[in-house]
């Protein structure tokens, strides 16, 4: 599939897209994401590289075990950016402030390592939905600064300094957002599993 960046939006939109996951036949799919003592831990929350205290791993979704390739980019349900060692070479190349590079192991059916991978995260979150604008649809049951459900995401332009270049939305579990021009330079590289999706458009 084929997925183009339109340039015409105004505003923030017209600063920054979402990043997303694009489908690649046969690519393998990370299930459940743990650390070595095989219980749940929340990247979300992470503040600095030293708060990692055991080593990550996604283990394999047993509805395909044998789907062997790997993107750039790895799909998955747990609200992480898993990225493959190029692209994390070529990031840490452009001196990003606030971007954390977390080594995860990726395992096969047998739970033996076949892939060094890492989440991308930004530690720059910043409050910046216009909820005047924005339909919040559901908020999360657990967490009343989490929003579950929204439509029509509006951003507000000015809560976003211009040395930003990538920051995850406050409020929302899935989004990070980067500059157009990075995302251009990241597609012309040619980096699979990527595609990049205007906030206004943005729904869950």
């Amino acid at each position: 599939m084929k997925h183009s960046i339109d340039q015409s939006i105004s505003a923030l939109d017209d600063r920054f897209v979402i990043w997303c996951f694009d489908d690649v036949e046969d690519a393998y799919v990370p299930d459940e994401l743990s650390d070595s003592a095989d219980d749940m831990f929340d990247v979300l929350e992470v503040l600095t590289a030293e708060d990692i205290k055991n080593d990550l791993k996604f283990t394999v979704d047993a509805d395909y075990p044998e789907y062997n390739i790997f993107p750039d980019s790895l799909g998955n349900t747990e609200c992480v950016i898993p990225i493959s060692p190029k692209l994390k070479e070529f990031l840490e190349r452009k001196n990003i402030p606030n971007l954390l590079f977390i080594p995860v192991e990726l395992l096969n059916h047998n739970e033996r390592v076949i892939k060094n991978y890492f989440l991308l995260h930004s530690i720059e979150e910043i409050d910046v939905i216009d909820k005047e604008k924005t339909t919040i649809l559901r908020v999360d049951s657990l967490n009343e600064d989490m929003y579950d459900k929204v439509q029509d995401l509006v951003l507000l332009n000015h809560r976003v300094s211009s040395d930003i270049q990538i920051f995850r939305v406050k409020g929302l579990y899935d989004v990070t957002c980067v500059t157009r021009e990075l995302a251009n330079e990241i597609k012309e590289c040619g980096f699979s599993g990527i595609y990049w999706k205007d906030i206004s458009t943005y729904r869950y």
